[in-house]
């Protein structure tokens, strides 16, 4: 009898670590998908609402056509990655000619960009972003680039520097969105 039980607790204590290691993997996962995620479900957001460096409103030129899309970049002056970040410029470029608005997200007051550094020139860096934005997105890292369609609803997601099919793919997004 005391062997049966011995076994019975081995099973219970196998089928709690199994469960344990799913949960793992399944956050795994979740981590690793977000883009997917995002882009498929075409989940609708508020856009980010915040203040500049300097503490004013962010405020945009109403004298400028209903623009096609907003995109935040989640970038930073001391971020090694975001300054090797060359596809940002030719993505910044293709977004601003379809008349796509751009926030420069910074992760606090001392990562403003230079004048020199904006892409595109007439970006925006907000410095100061409710919460309850912020936790809608996975900021873990800059630089971070998210495509929102006028209407406010996700179009591309990444984290990480851009690579060329990466830069191909949102630009077929936003070419697709600018069609409908």
């Amino acid at each position: 009898m005391n062997g049966n039980l011995i076994g019975k607790l081995k099973a219970t204590v196998l089928v709690i670590l199994m469960a344990i290691n799913a949960l793992m993997l399944i956050r795994v996962w979740m981590t690793v998908n977000t883009s997917p995620i995002l882009r498929e479900n075409k989940i609708s957001y508020i856009l980010p609402d915040g203040f500049t460096p300097e503490k004013t409103k962010i405020t945009w030129d109403e004298s400028l056509p209903h623009p096609s899309g907003w995109v935040v970049r989640y970038a930073s002056s001391g971020c090694i990655f975001c300054k090797l970040d060359y596809e940002w410029e030719y993505l910044a470029s293709q977004l601003e000619r379809l008349n796509y608005r751009t926030i420069i997200l910074l992760p606090n007051l001392e990562s403003q960009l230079d004048d020199v550094s904006i892409i595109p020139k007439n970006a925006q860096q907000m410095a100061f972003v409710k919460m309850d934005w912020i936790k809608q997105f996975r900021f873990t890292g800059t630089p971070t680039v998210i495509i929102f369609d006028s209407n406010g609803r996700v179009l591309w997601h990444l984290n990480g520097m851009l690579k060329e099919s990466d830069y191909r793919a949102a630009e077929e997004i936003i070419l697709n969105n600018t069609k409908e």
